[in-house]
């Protein structure tokens, strides 16, 4: 300890560390700094009780006792914002104890993510020693379309590859592949495409299961030729090199200096980080290793963490000690106490108390409408534009928080109209880049400005796939500018030719006709009040026409659940009511671009209004003095499927599952038919498709093999439902606990059923 020889106890350093840092801890932390380093630690901490300081603690700690130089500590988290914030708290508070005389040997420890942990390592290796980090595959998205062989007849390539990468994160944060393409154990496509149809979103035919195949190895090619690796391969690669023993061993040496290892936000670990970090580390360090995490907010499972690691500590770490800080010092406890009984509703959690720091602080603002979908001149709205004007308020302590892009995206427009300019983070979140609102806006612009480029945009919309094809037979080797130029080169086509899309191409050339005629007459007209009306009727015209020439398309994806109808119907509300404040298409068109450019451009400096807009997700970690819930509605989980966590809450053993589900089917058989139904569980309908599976006698068709693993494949799905209503809880005490000082929720009749679980205050407000 620096230049002392005299032995401080450690109740000696944490004294001088209360009086250093000007902090009273409490008797839940000074238990966790008296760890003596003998045996693993959980540090079970919940949301705003101060994890990243008492690790940093911890760590200041064993260097003054002399148990470790600075440089054999090792700290991992999740992102580099937390890396960063790491080192910056150690070096505070090394300077401030300094100043009150606990010198510290000179040194720092090591501060990492996962990802730039395992990109070290694998450098070591020659065969990656000059590969550069790639962070998207859209660099080479020219080559990945053309390997698509059989294009989608509703979407677009785009979109596809955004589903096939989406699909394989998933298969690779879970463990469920070895070659970062086929899941394990499949030994040809038709067993592939099973089990990926059960991690897709999407229901798809096996042709775009043998697409994804060709698109990921394709990928996998190009990254190898241009010398890159993606994340997923500084987890993929270094797990492979591992089986060497010689690179093994030679990865080992090279973590063996770190006598002590800090894991923070064990939560968020999935099942490849777990099992590279377990064999890197020695076993002496795992010994001592320290996993800091809060159960209750582990809400990233869509990328492939896994709480379970947190969950069975015991079972990773046999020895490890566990102990809570229960005390959050971020939230009010007028707002903490109304989440407390929405938390303590999940099944498969770590017990500890929930605290406040902040006695009797806090307003929870409850804001209730009879309206669903978006509304602008809602109170709680009014609130929020009056907050964000208020020169009283620093804007960055206002965040609007939303489940769902979609909510985002309506409300960040309407700020946009106010003048307020929220930072989504998310070019592709705005209204303008919407494919409902593309969709529409651009057949609307190809039938007002006589363009072609719209209208072959958007063909594959107006007759899916086979009509965009059509439309490229049409006009062969030219490239028409004007629509009216298509629908010559269409009439000489359709002459020759036996094509079902002749009516097609004529009923689009009786709207563009149509238009054009409105159009002339309101460029000619004087009066101004019928120049007004004309221009308003036009406009109306262009919407319905977009809108019918479109409905068999927005039908169908809402039908196999491509899209979201409340969606879908919200947008096209809100575009309905943005276009009636306009008495000239042209001022529209030109107030969205000018909008468009404002909320993508990355400089902003022409906005006095900047406000947090952020997905639950990307407020992980972060806390605000005024907290807005928004856009929680029902879109995933409904009311009738909630009950379903339950009566079978995740984790539940298969004869457990059994003798409850023969009592709930013998006395609440439609109330469980519904809420399978509206969880949209697929396993049950092959149980009551099948002639042979006896409902009432349970116990006697269980007994036949086929039937038997029916029933067990309907019970892991409704074991995975009942898990994601665990994850939306927790998604929701993530929200609430952002808030510091004021927490402002909307409630409406498509409003999730989980805030329920919340103990709301009193309605004040309509």
């Amino acid at each position: 300890m620096g230049d002392s020889k005299i032995q401080l106890t450690t109740k000696q350093i944490i004294d001088l560390m209360e009086s250093g840092l000007k902090m009273q801890f409490s008797d839940e932390q000074v238990a966790i700094l008296e760890n003596d380093f003998t045996k693993p630690l959980l540090v079970n901490a919940c949301a705003g009780s101060g994890k990243t300081t008492i690790f940093i603690l911890m760590a200041l700690i064993a260097i003054a006792e002399e148990k470790v130089a600075p440089e054999e500590i090792l700290g991992i988290t999740f992102s580099h914002k937390s890396k960063i914030d790491m080192g910056e708290r150690y070096q505070n508070f090394v300077r401030r104890l300094s100043d009150s005389g606990l010198n510290l040997n000179v040194g720092h420890p090591k501060f990492t993510t996962f990802h730039a942990l395992f990109y070290q390592l694998l450098l070591q290796n020659p065969e990656y020693r000059s590969a550069k980090v790639l962070t998207s595959y859209r660099l080479f998205i020219r080559d990945l379309s053309d390997t698509i062989k059989h294009p989608s007849n509703i979407i677009t390539k785009d979109e596809m590859l955004a589903e096939m990468f989406d699909l394989n994160d998933y298969m690779i944060n879970q463990d469920l592949t070895t070659d970062g393409v086929l899941p394990k154990g499949a030994k040809n496509l038709t067993e592939a495409v099973k089990v990926m149809g059960q991690y897709s979103r999407q229901n798809h035919s096996e042709d775009f299961f043998a697409d994804y195949v060709d698109v990921i190895k394709k990928y996998q090619t190009l990254k190898r030729e241009n010398g890159y690796i993606d994340f997923n391969d500084m987890k993929l690669l270094l797990l492979e090199s591992m089986q060497n023993k010689q690179y093994l061993q030679y990865y080992q040496q090279i973590m063996s200096r770190f006598k002590i290892a800090v894991i923070d936000e064990f939560q968020d670990i999935d099942n490849l980080q777990w099992k590279i970090i377990s064999q890197l580390l020695s076993p002496e360090t795992l010994k001592r290793l320290i996993v800091i995490g809060d159960d209750d907010q582990s809400i990233y499972s869509f990328r492939g963490s896994n709480p379970k690691f947190i969950l069975n500590y015991k079972k990773l770490l046999p020895d490890a000690q566990k102990h809570n800080l229960s005390t959050n010092y971020r939230t009010g406890e007028k707002i903490l106490k109304r989440v407390i009984p929405l938390i303590k509703k999940n099944h498969v959690r770590l017990d500890k108390e929930l605290l406040s720091g902040k006695k009797d602080m806090g307003k929870f603002i409850l804001y209730s409408t009879k309206k669903s979908g978006f509304s602008g001149d809602s109170k709680m709205l009014r609130r929020l534009v009056k907050q964000i004007n208020d020169p009283q308020i620093n804007d960055d302590d206002i965040a609007i928080l939303v489940r769902y892009n979609s909510s985002r995206m309506l409300l960040a427009d309407w700020l946009a109209n106010q003048n307020i300019y929220a930072d989504i983070n998310n070019i592709g979140a705005i209204l303008q880049n919407n494919i409902v609102y593309k969709i529409i806006t651009e057949l609307m612009k190809s039938l007002w400005e006589d363009n072609y480029q719209y209208f072959s945009n958007q063909a594959n919309r107006i007759g899916f796939r086979a009509y965009k094809d059509h439309t490229q037979k049409v006009i062969k080797n030219q490239a028409p500018e004007k629509l009216s130029q298509f629908f010559q080169l269409a009439n000489d086509y359709n002459a020759t030719t036996n094509t079902p899309y002749k009516r097609t191409d004529e009923r689009i050339k009786v709207y563009f006709n149509s238009v054009q005629r409105f159009k002339k007459n309101m460029l000619e007209a004087t009066d101004p009040e019928k120049k007004q009306k004309l221009g308003k009727s036009l406009i109306k015209d262009l919407y319905k026409a977009a809108n019918k020439l479109t409905d068999r398309y927005f039908d169908y994806m809402e039908e196999k659940n491509f899209m979201s109808k409340n969606e879908v119907n919200d947008i096209k509300k809100y575009l309905e009511e943005e276009l009636e404040k306009y008495q000239n298409i042209d001022d529209f068109f030109k107030a969205e671009e000018d909008k468009k450019t404002i909320l993508t451009t990355r400089t902003r400096q022409v906005q006095d209004n900047r406000i947090q807009f952020l997905s639950l997700h990307q407020a992980k970690g972060l806390e605000f003095k005024y907290v807005y819930l928004y856009g929680l509605t029902d879109k995933e989980v409904d009311r009738s499927s909630k009950v379903l966590n339950s009566w079978f809450p995740p984790e539940m053993a298969m004869d457990k599952f059994i003798a409850k589900w023969k009592l709930v089917y013998n006395h609440n058989f439609q109330f469980l038919e519904n809420a399978l139904k509206s969880a949209h569980v697929e396993k049950y309908r092959d149980i009551t498709n099948n002639n042979a599976f006896n409902p009432i006698n349970l116990d006697k068709t269980l007994k036949k093999n086929q039937e038997f693993q029916m029933f067990y494949d309907l019970y892991q799905e409704i074991e995975n439902y009942s898990a994601f209503i665990e994850e939306e809880r927790r998604l929701l005490y993530v929200g609430v606990t952002r808030a510091q000082k004021e927490l402002n929720l909307r409630i409406a009749p498509d409003s999730n059923p989980l805030v329920f679980d919340l103990e709301l205050p009193k309605k004040k407000k309509k």
